[in-house]
């Protein structure tokens, strides 16, 4: 029997155990804090905390007010990083919360 790469069996894996939207709400959330981290720097970054992700919306939590404002302005922007290196339209909206 020829090994299989591990790209080839993951996503079959992942579907057949039915958590495919826990992957990807993970799998965003971690290139969300990648692109916070290389388009403000990490000590900017570290003021905003990405939340949950469902049904195409990103939850986005900061404590600093200015970071909201920030975020609301960046909002587009990081969409797209975000969609871009997902590979796809996979975030359509960001809701940014104060908390």
């Amino acid at each position: 029997m020829a090994f299989q790469p591990i790209r080839r069996i993951l996503p079959g894996a992942v579907h057949k155990a039915g958590i495919s939207r826990q992957v990807e709400a993970t799998r965003v959330l971690d290139i969300t804090r990648e692109c916070l981290a290389s388009m403000w720097g990490p000590e900017k970054a570290s003021m905003v905390d990405a939340v949950s992700f469902a049904s195409g919306e990103l939850r986005l939590l900061s404590h600093v007010p200015a970071a909201l404002q920030e975020l609301r302005m960046w909002d587009v922007r990081l969409r797209n990083e975000i969609n871009r290196q997902l590979g796809g339209k996979i975030v359509h909206t960001l809701r940014i919360m104060h908390g």
